[in-house]
């Protein structure tokens, strides 16, 4: 019986693991700039305030030419009316799309996603 606890929780553990390691966040995008630091941040309708995405110079870790492809998805979105869907990794299971982080607290999303 031990042993079967033992598993059990083992699984339920593993589970809550998998369960906070990604979020995703679907909408449409308001706003798009690039500020003077070349941080690249969106108004996404998920959030309704501003998140950083990547900066241009590569300095959060996005390579640059990803970067702007990523502005260039947004502002195809924003041009077409369309939803976009952004990935982030939150290991500790602390966020949700509502409440992420703003402006430059934010995380990098792991991709951005235009849908149809």
């Amino acid at each position: 019986m031990r042993t079967l606890t033992i598993v059990f929780c083992s699984i339920i553990s593993l589970l809550q693991c998998a369960v906070a390691g990604n979020i995703w966040c679907t909408g449409t995008v308001s706003n798009v700039y690039i500020a003077a630091d070349n941080s690249v941040v969106i108004k996404g309708s998920w959030r309704n305030d501003y998140t950083r995405i990547c900066s241009t110079d590569g300095s959060t870790g996005i390579d640059t030419v990803t970067c702007s492809l990523w502005f260039s998805i947004i502002s195809t979105a924003m041009t077409n009316d369309k939803q976009v869907k952004l990935m982030y990794s939150d290991r500790d299971g602390q966020f949700q799309c509502n409440n992420l982080p703003t402006y430059y607290s934010t995380h990098n999303p792991s991709y951005v996603m235009l849908e149809r």
